[in-house]
């Protein structure tokens, strides 16, 4: 291992048994002469630790018996990094050849946090495309390098002082990334997403499985949001009388961004039905979450 690497690659694993090794294997082939380290943060049921250790011993693994949430394990990943570059992917990415030299390349800038372009990593099912819609059409490759408020967690990289000076990611909940991207954004600063810095996702291709995550993951939006921006209850009943325009909203978005994208527009009215019920699922979460949750300030 390096003695001091630039860049920390923090990969936060549950159950990914089944895609971790593709990931990892796509960062033993970068071309790069920088030094850097590869950790692992599992907390996984299924033995993907051992496999890890045992295809991949340059890796670092660390082992927790029970779940760790992504920013619980990015925390951890931080404290064992060593490198002046920190950057996260997620157990069910791959990356070209030159991702770790195009993620030093962006830190050229002054920009505190760079975020990566997603590209859908199982482009064969409608389910798949479905949930990238609606997980990744804000960051979908292509266009110019832009300022942005929110970066996607499956491609993001900071310089290591962001964490010095911002802390870690809050704990125990979904959606740590885009709060501590808010608090980044209060302080004055601006996300820088760079294009060229693409990884790919393997997106959920289960119908089922697919509605239950955009639920909680939006039922979890709402929790974080509440708590860590203080919103009033008068304000999240505004949000429950009006909830009926949520899906209307989102979808909307998707499609503006799609139709400025170009690249993905058959692929996107093919999986439209899965979509709007995705976000359809997402807008019940968000509501539960606005109707349960207690500000805490």
């Amino acid at each position: 291992m390096p003695d001091m690497p630039k860049v920390s690659v923090i990969i936060a694993s549950y159950n990914a048994r089944k895609t971790i090794g593709e990931c990892l294997a796509s960062l033993h082939k970068q071309a790069t002469e920088a030094d850097f380290e590869v950790i692992v943060v599992d907390s996984s049921t299924d033995g993907t630790a051992d496999l890890v250790e045992k295809k991949f011993p340059g890796v670092k693994v660390f082992r927790f018996a029970k779940r760790k949430y992504c920013g619980d394990a990015r925390n951890f990943g931080i404290s064992m990094a060593r490198g002046a570059i920190v950057a996260f992917i997620d157990a069910d990415c791959t990356v070209a050849p030159d991702w770790v030299a195009t993620v030093l390349a962006a830190h050229d800038s002054p920009a505190p946090a760079i975020g990566g372009a997603i590209a859908n990593g199982n482009p064969a099912s409608h389910v798949g495309w479905a949930a990238y819609f609606c997980e990744f059409s804000q960051w979908m490759p292509g266009g110019r390098n832009r300022w942005l408020d929110d970066i996607a967690g499956a491609s993001m990289s900071y310089k290591r002082g962001v964490f010095e000076e911002f802390g870690g990611f809050i704990e125990g909940t979904y959606c740590s990334d885009t709060e501590f991207h808010w608090r980044l954004g209060q302080a004055g600063h601006r996300l820088l997403f760079t294009p060229s810095v693409v990884v790919s996702h393997h997106n959920i291709d289960s119908v089922e499985k697919f509605l239950r995550h955009e639920y909680q993951h939006g039922r979890n939006f709402a929790t974080v949001r509440v708590r860590s921006r203080g919103i009033s209850w008068t304000r999240r009943c505004a949000y429950l009388l009006f909830s009926p325009l949520i899906p209307v909203k989102l979808f909307t978005v998707v499609c503006v961004r799609v139709l400025a994208n170009r690249f993905y527009r058959r692929n996107f009215l093919k999986s439209s039905p899965l979509l709007v019920l995705g976000i359809i699922s997402w807008s019940l979460g968000e509501c539960r979450g606005y109707a349960e949750t207690k500000s805490h300030v």
